[in-house]
């Protein structure tokens, strides 16, 4: 009976130091559990009103593309029937590399700079190539390889639809450098 006094006494320091009789350790409480699920429903929300500004701003997109489509299909055939080819063996190169400055499309961004970078690997030692580069990703991405290869570089496009004014300005620089290039070819 001395002892039963004892160790009555003492079994509350045998229990786990977490909380309640009930709870074992490292489960969470039936609060934690409330602020969880509180926690995951807001970031429900949040997603699926971004994918609907996401939705309105590609059905804009798609319904100013659908007027421009014919100038599109126009160029497209030109250019079939044109057969243009360029010698790319030739010394000077200007690759244009187009991207944006921000978003959620890191796969686009990550794709261009992959294929350019495989192009600038497979070139022979000789052949001198420049970038002029729209968008910021891109150009965070090209310049940590090919720093030295990088000439010009714009960035805020893309946030507007696209006129030819925004064309026109960066043709204007490439022209308007020193360097004079061979062959040309565009990324996007």
């Amino acid at each position: 009976s001395n002892m039963e006094a004892i160790l009555s006494r003492t079994a509350p320091l045998l229990l786990p130091q977490c909380g309640s009789l009930q709870q074992v350790c490292g489960m969470a409480t039936l609060k934690e559990i409330r602020l969880r699920l509180k926690s995951v429903t807001n970031i429900q929300k949040i997603t699926k009103s971004m994918k609907m500004v996401s939705a309105a701003k590609y059905a804009r997109a798609e319904r100013e593309l659908r007027a421009a489509r014919p100038y599109g299909a126009g160029a497209k055939s030109f250019f079939d029937s044109a057969e243009l080819e360029q010698d790319k063996s030739k010394e000077k190169q200007l690759v244009l590399i187009m991207s944006s400055d921000r978003g959620l499309c890191g796969g686009v961004h990550s794709g261009i700079c992959r294929e350019m970078r495989n192009q600038m690997n497979e070139k022979a030692a000789n052949i001198e190539t420049k970038f002029a580069i729209l968008g910021d990703k891109a150009r965070g991405i090209m310049s940590r390889q090919f720093k030295e290869n990088v000439m010009m570089t714009f960035n805020d496009y893309g946030r507007k639809p696209p006129v030819f004014r925004d064309a026109a300005v960066v043709a204007n620089a490439i022209i308007d450098t020193d360097y004079n290039y061979d062959v040309a070819s565009m990324y996007f």
